[in-house]
């Protein structure tokens, strides 16, 4: 082989390295994203099923599989413990005439009348620390309780606290029930059943129950961490910053055609009893009737709807940060709370409307007309063909024109 020819092989050698290597590279990278993208996701179910969780206290008759159950065991002897004494025993109950006496060893507890389950968490002082130590117990017990909550609810279930230690009556009613030996005492009784009744989750959020390195010291920029102060400082300011209010007919800087379409907008109905949000990206700015006026448009189906039905204002929200939107416009208010789940904070305009205080700029609506599309009127096979597509389920959208009353941003 001559020089030429060496220098030939050579070349397509290193010409077919160099594309292996771009192929590995191009791999990983879209390795790495899905990987972190699965991560993201992995940590927002976490989130959402503490935040969406609560007391459950009517059931069907369905029982709850055996496989269940020992998930739900397994998920709560996976809870911190003292030295790790594991110092707990769980009762698992689901026969009838244990359940009926256990119901009647609590007074708070009737509705084990109609649930398939029962766990009674009880702590093992066989097994607590000894001297000073003992009463950890009850914090491991409450970690493992806890950790059985979330696991029943991220299975489907609903469950509920029902306390029995440290109420002597309670705690000796339940040990007769279960004829439990002298080392075990029942801190509580968890009932488990598949709903029959769907609450939403309270929103627990309080900032004034939140103090930083000594009591009483809000949230303050750190001068230690700078990368630390610059996350701290966007939050206050998303939570806490002060709107003041503008004339949208003349300090509206943004095209009103593509206001809509990929700016990150919520719709808001309700009042201060209940209220729920929702993505949008349909709607209209303009004038009609001699007043300015904002169009949305919800779909019949939709969990907004039947606040945009029987509320007199609604309100048009922007948000900075595209995980609000996203997360509203892939769940639905009848699945929880998601505004507790997002940490937003809710707040009223002098009207009663709610909007969310980590909004950028909030647009109240007084609605004038709401009326659903009619099949008929449409003039053109792009609404016909919408609404044909099975996506949609036959539901039509009902269009909604408000009054702008009020226009505010921070």
């Amino acid at each position: 082989m001559n020089l030429q020819n060496k220098s030939i092989v050579l070349n397509v050698v290193l010409a077919i390295a160099v594309v292996v290597l771009g192929v590995r590279l191009v791999s990983g990278v879209a390795h790495a994203k899905k990987s972190a993208a699965e991560a993201a996701s992995a940590e927002q179910a976490v989130l959402d099923n503490i935040a969406t969780r609560t007391s459950i206290r009517d059931y069907g008759s369905r029982p709850v599989e055996k496989e269940k159950i020992e998930k739900m065991l397994r998920a709560a002897m996976a809870a911190p413990t003292a030295m790790n004494k594991q110092p707990w025993h769980f009762v698992v109950v689901d026969q009838r005439a244990t359940l009926d006496a256990l119901s009647d060893a609590n007074p708070h507890a009737k509705m084990i009348k109609k649930a398939p389950l029962v766990i009674v968490v009880c702590g093992d002082m066989s097994k607590a620390i000894e001297g000073g130590g003992r009463d950890f117990w009850i914090q491991d017990a409450s970690a493992a309780t806890e950790n059985l909550l979330l696991a029943a609810h991220a299975m489907g279930l609903g469950a509920v606290w029902t306390g029995a230690y440290p109420s002597e009556e309670r705690s000796q009613a339940i040990s007769k029930a279960l004829s439990l030996p002298d080392n075990l005492i029942p801190l509580n009784m968890v009932v488990i059943g598949y709903p029959a009744e769907h609450p939403q989750p309270k929103d627990k959020w309080k900032e004034e129950n939140i103090s930083y390195n000594v009591y009483g010291k809000p949230l303050a920029i750190s001068t230690e961490n700078p990368s630390a102060s610059k996350a701290e400082t966007t939050a206050k300011d998303n939570g806490s910053g002060e709107f003041k209010e503008f004339d949208i007919t003349s300090d509206f800087n943004t095209n009103p055609f593509n206001y809509f379409c990929g700016h990150g907008l919520l719709l808001c109905a309700g009042d201060k009893s209940a209220a729920n949000a929702m993505t949008i990206g349909w709607g209209a700015l303009g004038t009609l009737w001699g007043k300015s006026t904002a169009t949305v448009y919800v779909r019949s189906d939709r969990y907004t709807h039947k606040f945009m039905e029987r509320s007199p204002y609604f309100t048009i929200m922007k948000f900075d940060d595209d995980r609000v939107v996203d997360y509203m416009g892939a769940h639905s208010g009848r699945d929880g709370n998601k505004a507790a789940a997002l940490g937003l904070h809710i707040a009223y305009t002098k009207n009663g409307t709610p909007y969310y205080k980590e909004a950028s700029v909030v647009i109240e609506c007084r609605t004038m007309y709401a009326r659903p599309f009619s099949r008929e009127g449409f003039r053109d096979d792009v609404p016909r063909d919408f609404y044909a597509d099975p996506k949609t389920k036959g539901f039509v959208h009902t269009e909604y024109i408000g009054e702008v009353v009020e226009a505010m941003r921070k």
